[in-house]
């Protein structure tokens, strides 16, 4: 007997240790992680010079936690409702991948699907130029700012934007090549 939730109810509570809705704690303790880290390197930011004294820091550090923690709470509650909704993309199969990055497949199902991706990822092209605007304006952080702290933040901004085109160009390249076949 399936139960209400179905077989594949079941293989989704199995593929979640046995939680019927996926509710990992290690997501939340990684949530909470990340609004303290921010709230740290914000208050780190602003009373950075030393002058403040502990109390002034503690307030400071209490008002920095907010937005981040609202952000993480906000994120983990609807963004999984929004998941939910959205419809798989194309490229989330392997053989569909695999057949972008090898050029080309004789399954017609997987050729189409590939097709499909590879036009979505042209239709998209604009998003490197987009992530430039960014890099440069870390790299003049880095090129111009006198604090350490701050330029190491903004040097760690300018390697994952740059990441970001370098991948999004890889993609574009792969997908051009794959429609051009």
């Amino acid at each position: 007997m399936t139960g209400v939730w179905g077989v594949a109810g079941q293989e989704r509570t199995a593929a979640t240790g046995g939680r019927r809705h996926g509710h990992r704690p290690e997501v939340y303790v990684g949530a909470a992680l990340i609004a303290v880290a921010f709230a740290a390197l914000g208050t780190a930011a602003m009373v950075g010079d030393g002058t403040a004294d502990r109390g002034e820091m503690v307030v400071v550090f209490a008002l920095m936690l907010i937005p981040p923690l609202v952000g993480a709470v906000v994120a983990l509650v609807f963004g999984r409702r929004l998941i939910k909704r959205m419809p798989p993309l194309a490229g989330a199969d392997p053989a569909t991948k695999r057949a972008l990055r090898d050029g080309s497949t004789n399954d017609p199902r997987i050729d189409a699907l590939a097709r499909d991706e590879a036009t979505r990822t042209l239709a998209r092209g604009w998003v490197r130029w987009a992530a430039a605007l960014p890099l440069l304006a870390h790299l003049a952080q880095v090129l111009l700012d006198d604090d350490l702290f701050l330029r190491a933040g903004n040097a760690l901004g300018v390697v994952l934007w740059a990441l970001v085109i370098v991948l999004r160009q890889r993609a574009h390249r792969l997908a051009r090549r794959y429609l051009a076949t």
